[in-house]
């Protein structure tokens, strides 16, 4: 086994302001673009070669409920030789499963307010 380089300390930096901008997100779509840009400018932190991008509808880096990690990333950034030595000598991919599992258990709430809320009418 390797060498495992450690991010942790850059990761603290990012993980109070994630947490409080999912704590005050109001949709599925938003929590996901929260993840998908607070991962993005993480690991372009800690990696510049590989220029991650985020926008409305997708980004290198993307909250997904049917993955096993909770998380998929774009071709571009997976195929990168620079990504790849992340991955395997460091703790990025936990880094990112962390924030993650955050972002997935926001939206099973979300998801589970919104089935709450369809169907009733509010009458004044």
């Amino acid at each position: 086994m390797g060498y495992k380089k450690s991010f942790s300390e850059a990761e603290l930096k990012y993980w109070s302001e994630y947490k409080v901008k999912i704590g005050k997100s109001e949709s599925m779509k938003e929590t996901k673009k929260i993840f998908s840009m607070v991962i993005a400018d993480f690991v372009k932190e800690i990696e510049p070669e590989l220029n991650p991008v985020y926008n409305e509808f997708d980004g290198d880096f993307q909250l997904d409920v049917k993955e096993t990690k909770g998380y998929k990333v774009s071709k571009k950034i997976d195929d990168s030789p620079y990504y790849r030595n992340l991955v395997e000598f460091s703790d990025l991919p936990s880094i990112i499963e962390k924030y993650a599992e955050m972002g997935i258990n926001k939206i099973i709430r979300q998801s589970k307010n919104q089935e709450n809320t369809n169907g009733k009418k509010i009458i004044h």
